[in-house]
């Protein structure tokens, strides 16, 4: 009993490791903010807990508060999204020292990019639904409990226009970041071999379903949560102290927070579930169909940019335009549906319910 005790434990352990590194690598290696993570001590002392963490916990709360609508998970997306101007202060910073895509400020301090693009798009949906997608795709204990990720692996042509559009932008996105092919290949590779072994450990017939719970444990949940606590706090005073605005727009970004508690709430309790879609999925439909296709048209944004320049520079300012335009969309689509049941009741069928 102990033996197997220990083993359970064990295997609990190894799938939050891989969870907590899909986490981190999905949108940090896309962005391209997170080359060689593989050699990096920061990467693993900061930014896989932190990722990791936001991830667990988010995806904890949603199901403790019974909110796993697509409404609730975009809004718990914001969320975490807004670890941008505590920790990295790049909402309210910018990136002053580095060359790139720039679409100036509301007033002095807030970045427009910053919050439409990175917040209400990037965080929100690969920061957090994409691997959430991946997750509930490949494991049934997910799969029973969040909507069915069919939003990004579905079959039909909705669903193909979804997927391609976004391996698109986060192809560009990715290639245009880290445009040096050694860099890149050297990035990606470690990354798409990790995830694919830890795949196919989980999804093992040997592998105790306990160990893929949702939920977090008790102790779990309690360490977790002071683990991020501490994150914030240390790196808020010692990350880039000089990056901080007046208190009144600290004060502004915080007032962010009850205002989604407030949609989050008003949101629907719980997500449609149907689905018909395998009880388990396939990882091929998760690297074959979305995670390679990124890599290589990554890799096609790095050449068309070595043989024309301003063809390059031209896709990468598409793809950046688009960010807070989709923000802004989903914003408006799924933060009206939450805060006004009318509106949710008349745009009920659009939702990605399958």
């Amino acid at each position: 009993m102990k033996a197997r005790n220990r083993r359970g434990g064990l295997a609990r352990v190894l799938f939050l490791l891989w969870a907590a590194l899909l986490a981190f690598g999905l949108p940090e290696v896309i962005a391209g903010t997170g080359e060689l993570w593989l050699m990096r001590p920061d990467v693993w002392i900061l930014g896989v807990p932190l990722y990791g963490l936001h991830l667990l916990l988010l995806a904890d709360l949603a199901l403790r508060m019974q909110r796993s609508s697509w409404p609730a998970l975009y809004l718990l997306g914001i969320v975490f999204g807004l670890y941008e101007s505590w920790i990295t202060k790049v909402i309210w910073f910018g990136y002053p020292d580095m060359p790139g895509f720039s679409m100036g400020g509301f007033g002095p301090w807030i970045g427009v990019h910053e919050t439409l693009g990175l917040v209400l798009f990037y965080h929100a949906v690969t920061s957090f639904l994409l691997p959430l997608a991946v997750l509930t795709w490949l494991l049934p204990e997910w799969r029973a409990r969040f909507p069915a990720p069919r939003w990004l692996f579905a079959p039909d042509t909705w669903g193909r226009l979804r997927r391609w559009g976004l391996i698109a932008l986060w192809g560009v996105i990715s290639g245009n970041n880290m445009p040096d092919p050694g860099l890149y290949l050297a990035t990606w590779a470690p990354l798409l071999l990790a995830l694919w072994l830890g795949a196919a450990w989980l999804l093992r017939d040997t592998t105790p379903p306990q160990a893929r719970n949702p939920l977090l444990g008790p102790r779990e949940r309690s360490l977790a949560f002071v683990w991020l606590a501490a994150i914030y706090l240390v790196t808020y005073w010692m990350l880039l102290p000089e990056r901080r605005p007046p208190v009144a727009i600290q004060l502004l970004t915080a007032l962010a927070y009850p205002l989604l508690a407030i949609a989050l709430w008003r949101s629907p309790r719980d997500g449609n579930m149907a689905t018909t879609a395998p009880v388990r999925g396939s990882p091929r439909d998760v690297f074959a169909g979305v995670l390679l296709p990124i890599f290589v048209v990554g890799l096609a944004k790095i050449v068309v940019t070595a043989v024309s320049p301003p063809l390059g520079q031209g896709l990468a300012a598409v793809a950046f335009l688009a960010m807070p335009a989709i923000g802004v969309a989903l914003f408006l689509w799924l933060g009206v549906i939450s805060l006004f049941p009318e509106s949710r009741r008349r745009w009920r069928r659009g939702l990605p319910d399958t």
